[in-house]
């Protein structure tokens, strides 16, 4: 093992570690609020992808890979070395965990028997299971507190571990909901619901970057101490804008720049949908001549089947369609655009919007009940619902023809970003929080141990 993996950077001083996705820019947001503090920081990435290669945070990675790593800042912890078989019943296992094969209970009869046999095999002293990599990294490292950035996935995976290897006495839990459907949503899902009343009761801590989001965890059982002692108050789940850098990307008001419409999120998920959005462009393209749109992160087969169907070659030469971009082009393409558009179903206070009220272009976002009590209709953005093409339409003509409505919104929106998601402030607030978490845990070590 490597030894500077190991040591802490700050001997004596509080352990935290975060479990999310690694790859995640708001991942990184988050944790980066933390860089340069007497922490020491560590992550337990989710199965998904590898963090980037100069993110320097220490990461215990679990994503199957060509490489097995132990060095200074990454970790391999699972799946163990050579295991096809495990992989398999690893899948098998999350799927059995997420209710995917309970359907049927011969179905799943049959997979657990598989999966029990498959792992049984394998008994060596690698974890078998990613709850068992888990909490092997928790009994060995002992944070003080275990911060789970999402409640889907990071914190019902925590939650089964917690509870399979009886994790419940070593640290802090801090439990984040991070917008979009996390509450908003799946406490609708009988499969979800209990789940989310468990981490609510379980959980030490919460955060949350609306007040609706604050509102049901109460309503549903969440001790306000939970939300109060210590508090965040409302943050994104990002941790906030760096104002001041955004601010210096650009110089030209909306009016004065390329007419350009910068959608970032062109795909679709039970959250947003694509469809409507096509069909309003379509429906005022000759109303918002002339103008490009930037079709950022199609990376659906689906939507980018449509696109193809539905785009006559005249409006496709000028909507050109991007694959995945990097966080720092996206908002350079932003930075340049006369309208950001981001419409939605569900979601929190978005970060797509925050980023385009900073850096100067024009918000379309939709009216939920998360975002209408932090910014105005005509003051800060344009409301249209996602599913109404009409409105999106009408909006897009609105922001593509008034250009005293752009220009006002993006010097209301400089003060008003300020406000809302300041990175600065919050990174105050997050070191007094995080502090006082860290002093909760190590008195209830001390009482425990006498």
């Amino acid at each position: 093992m490597n030894s500077d993996f190991d040591q802490d950077t700050y001997p004596g001083r509080p352990r935290i570690l975060f479990i999310g996705f690694p790859e995640s820019s708001h991942t990184h947001s988050w944790i980066d609020l933390l860089a340069d503090t007497a922490f020491n920081i560590r992550l337990f990435g989710l199965p998904s992808a590898e963090p980037p290669a100069e993110w320097a945070v220490k990461t215990y990675l679990t994503k199957v890979a060509d490489e097995r790593w132990d060095s200074p800042t990454r970790r391999t912890v699972f799946p163990p070395p050579d295991s096809s078989a495990i992989s398999l019943a690893t899948a098998a296992r999350s799927a059995l965990n997420r209710g995917m094969a309970s359907g049927v209970p011969i179905v799943r009869r049959i997979v657990e028997t598989g999966i029990g046999f498959t792992e049984r095999l394998a008994k060596t002293d690698h974890a078998v299971t990613i709850e068992a990599a888990l909490a092997a990294v928790i009994k060995e490292w002992k944070p003080d507190i275990i911060h789970t950035l999402g409640f889907d996935s990071a914190s019902y995976f925590y939650l089964r571990a917690r509870k399979e290897f009886k994790l419940e006495t070593i640290g802090r839990w801090i439990a984040q909901a991070r917008g979009g459907p996390d509450l908003a949503l799946q406490r609708y899902s009988p499969a979800y619901r209990p789940l989310i009343e468990e981490v609510l009761a379980t959980c030490d801590h919460f955060i949350a970057d609306n007040v609706p989001n604050y509102s049901y965890a109460l309503s549903a059982g969440l001790k306000e101490e939970k939300v109060s002692n210590p508090g965040m108050g409302v943050v994104s789940g990002a941790g906030g804008i760096d104002v001041e850098a955004m601010r210096r990307m650009w110089s030209l008001l909306p009016s004065k720049r390329e007419r350009v419409i910068v959608w970032p999120k062109a795909y679709e998920l039970y959250t947003s949908k694509a469809m409507p959005v096509f069909e309003a462009i379509l429906n005022v393209w000759d109303r918002i001549q002339p103008c490009r749109i930037e079709m950022l992160w199609m990376v659906q087969s689906d939507v980018q089947i449509w696109y193809e169907k539905l785009f006559p070659p005249h409006i496709k030469a000028h909507c050109p369609s991007y694959g995945r971009l990097s966080r720092e082009e996206t908002l350079q393409r932003v930075a340049s655009a006369r309208v950001m558009i981001a419409p939605s179903l569900s979601d929190g206070i978005p970060n797509t919007m925050m980023e385009a009220m900073a850096l100067g272009a024009a918000p379309l976002v939709s009216p939920l009940d998360t975002i209408t009590p932090v910014v105005r209709h005509e003051e800060n953005v344009l409301f249209a619902r996602n599913l109404y093409p009409d409105e999106l339409g009408d909006a897009l003509v609105r922001l593509m023809s008034d250009d005293d409505l752009v220009d006002r919104m993006a010097e209301n929106n400089l003060v008003r970003i300020q406000e809302l998601a300041d990175r600065r402030a919050v990174k105050r607030r997050a070191l007094v929080y995080y502090d006082e978490i860290a002093r909760q845990a190590q008195r209830i070590s001390q009482q425990s141990e006498i």
